[in-house]
């Protein structure tokens, strides 16, 4: 399955950061026969905010999570269970005939990002009477603002600037690349400017694609099948009497954009029933009362760097929801469609230090375990890897010798993935509401996940490192005699036991994980 994922302002960014780590511990959505579904993710960053820390640091990410899982799988896409077994691609590697796309995940949006709003428009070659039309519409402070920071909180800015859209190469090279059978994924925030716009832009650009001679595929886009995420208030930030950001303004701003989502995009109604007008096929709506720490107020011009957090986290689920939806369900005529869908999200328990046994059960279901053995593939391989290497398992051809704690993929895997990993705990920890899945206080396997107790008795004691490498011996023993790691490379040998054993261990050792 292939998805195309629009990741819309600043919103975008940081919910497509726990979906990379969704991914890396091998989550993925499964079809009605309870299988995995082999998946391929086109993330598409559309912010003209460029020095967006947020942004930079997923875009990172990303390119990253790219190597590790090319280090192991190759270019394949059949890849159905293991870490990294998503294939993440930018649009340049599905699109490679295209002279003018850069090898990156971030939207071109050259004509807003280098300018102000006045010169987006041009105002001043405007005669008087259109001058005052803009006056009225806009403050002084809008039509001066330079877009380089996006909308900076005003959707009605970004309504007119985004609208440069659909005229992108992007675009028409998306259009190009989209097949039947394909879906399309948007994630916003409705409570700013940026993503508030920039979701209906896209979403009308994509259902009017048949009416532009220029786009190939057409009548595909005009019915492909769109899930969308609308984040709803979530964090808080810091009162700054010179900045045009306040949280005071968050609700008023969702209660007119849910509006307008109503008459031009949803269809939905105020007492939950949807209309046939709907333009997507299922929306989910994700936000949090309890306040967050409050964020430093910053409209743009520092880089805006916010800590994680858990809504976030259940943010990108919606994500994996949608992909395991059946195309049945999703029925769609003339561009619009037949009885949408329309999701919100609840925990099993409503506490303000969650751990992975609060999430919803079918949450439990889907990432516990995966997510917990990602968990211990990380502490093994930070605090017991390198003491293993000459025993047993490593021995095995392809052998793992020092020299691998030189390779790229390991200094990927450990200098890079491994420490954003750890730093996106962190955020998570020290947040509000927390979300603390493990415990990172502790190098202990047997109590490294919160609220989760290993299972231990005389004759079996609690997990130690000493269970993984028996493990790990006792797999590389059988994918020996199979020739299994033959042609095969030292990453992807690591990646794929740890993988296996730590599949069974979590099932002996941990199991009241959901």
């Amino acid at each position: 399955m292939r998805l195309f994922l629009f990741n819309i302002g600043g919103t975008g960014s940081r919910v497509l950061r726990p979906l990379i780590m969704q991914l890396a511990s091998g989550v993925l959505p499964i079809d009605l026969e309870g299988k995995p579904i082999p998946l391929e993710v086109i993330p598409m960053i559309v912010d003209p905010h460029r020095a967006n820390e947020d942004l930079k640091r997923t875009e990172n990410l990303l390119r990253n999570y790219c190597r590790i899982r090319k280090a192991i799988y190759g270019d394949r896409t059949d890849v159905t269970k293991g870490f990294f077994a998503a294939k993440i691609l930018n649009l340049k590697d599905i699109a490679p005939n295209s002279s003018t796309l850069t090898d990156t995940f971030l939207y071109k949006i050259e004509t807003i990002e280098s300018k102000k709003f006045r010169d987006f428009i041009s105002f001043n070659t405007l005669d008087p009477e259109n001058q005052a039309l803009c006056s009225m519409l806009f403050s002084d402070y809008q039509l001066e603002t330079k877009m380089d920071i996006g909308f900076v909180g005003n959707p009605n800015i970004g309504s007119v600037a985004l609208n440069k859209i659909k005229d992108s190469e992007e675009f028409r090279q998306f259009s190009n690349v989209f097949k039947k059978g394909d879906r399309i994924f948007i994630i916003s925030s409705i409570f700013g400017g940026t993503g508030a716009a920039g979701y209906p832009v896209i979403v009308n650009n994509i259902r009017n694609a048949a009416n532009s001679s220029q786009l190939n595929n057409r009548d595909d886009l005009r019915n492909a099948r769109i899930g969308a995420l609308t984040v709803l208030p979530y964090f808080n930030v810091q009162q700054d009497e010179n900045s045009p950001i306040s949280h005071a303004d968050f609700v008023s701003k969702t209660k007119s954009a849910l509006f307008y989502y109503r008459d031009n995009l949803t269809g939905l109604k105020v007492n939950g029933e949807s209309s046939d007008m709907s333009k997507i096929n299922v929306g989910y709506y994700v936000g949090d009362e309890v306040p967050s720490i409050p964020y430093f107020n910053d409209p743009g011009g520092n880089g805006q760097r916010n800590d994680a957090h858990v809504v976030e986290f259940i943010g990108a689920l919606s994500v994996i929801d949608f992909l395991q939806m059946d195309e049945k369900d999703m029925k769609m005529s003339e561009g619009h469609a037949i009885n949408p869908v329309f999701k919100e999200y609840g925990l099993a328990n409503n506490t303000e230090h969650i751990g992975l046994k609060d999430l919803g059960l079918q949450t439990r279901m889907l990432v516990n375990h995966q997510m917990t053995k990602f968990h211990l593939a990380y502490m093994y391989i930070s605090n017991r890897f390198k003491d293993d290497i000459g025993r047993g398992y490593t021995l095995d051809k392809p052998e793992l010798t020092k020299g691998f704690l030189s390779t790229t993929f390991y200094s990927d895997l450990t200098t890079n993935f491994f420490v954003a990993y750890n730093q996106w705990l962190k955020e998570l920890r020290g947040n509000h509401r927390s979300f603390e899945p493990f415990n990172l206080s502790t190098s202990n396997l047997k109590d490294c996940i919160t609220g989760v107790d290993a299972k231990s008795s005389l004759l079996h004691p609690a997990i130690d490192y000493k269970h993984i490498l028996s493990a790990m011996n006792a797999a590389s023993q059988k994918a020996r005699k199979a020739s299994r790691f033959q042609n095969g490379g030292t990453a992807s040998k690591l990646l794929e036991l740890l993988n296996e054993t730590l599949d069974v261990l979590v099932n002996e050792k941990y199991h009241s994980l959901v």
